[in-house]
């Protein structure tokens, strides 16, 4: 799956290896949290198995899915981790999942280790800050079909994974307009 692009990376072999290695496995069911809202993110993951969605719980108590991880790409809430801030959004199983988990301060203690994985660490920041410069782009200067033809040329399997609901909060829209556009797609 490259629902997450910077994850295929090269350069973060290195960092799929220190978590192989230093991470404690950890198994969640469906509906079970990796990360919640409010809490500040304790824990960075590698998903092994299975597949997560990042959820953010409006003030008005709307449920909008704002993304996904699936097995090989890493989960957790960056921002919250680096900062110490309360996460803005709760990270789901979406099924029975594996991931091996590294705390927070373990992560920052690799970065500090060397020049080498000092880059690393900056690589991770620069590779998200991309992605979220990338699909913001997406929201503005693409369709509705265009950021879905997009995603399903990355991601073909997509629908096998998450709810169509999902997908279309992910993507903005209602489900109504994912259905009508999965019918003109097809």
């Amino acid at each position: 799956m490259d629902f997450n692009r910077y994850i295929a990376a090269p350069e973060f072999g290195a960092l799929a290896a220190f978590f192989r290695e230093r991470g404690e496995p950890l198994r969640l069911e469906r509906g079970d949290r990796f990360s919640e809202q409010g809490l500040r993110c304790r824990y960075g993951g590698l998903v092994e198995e299975g597949a997560f969605r990042y959820v953010h719980l409006s003030g008005a108590g709307d449920c909008h899915v704002v993304g996904f991880a699936f097995a090989g790409e890493f989960v957790g809430d960056y921002v919250s981790m680096r900062c110490q801030t309360p996460s803005q959004v709760s990270i789901e199983a979406l099924g029975p999942c594996r991931v091996l988990r590294v705390e927070a301060g373990t992560l920052e203690r690799l970065y500090r280790t060397d020049a080498g994985c000092e880059r690393l660490g900056r690589g991770v920041a620069e590779r998200l800050f991309f992605e979220v410069c990338g699909r913001l782009l997406e929201t503005y200067a693409s369709s509705p079909q265009e950021r879905y033809e997009a995603l399903l040329g990355r991601c073909p399997q997509l629908m096998e994974h998450c709810l169509a609901r999902d997908l279309a909060s992910c993507l903005g829209i209602r489900p109504e307009t994912l259905s009508r556009i999965r019918g003109h797609v097809r």
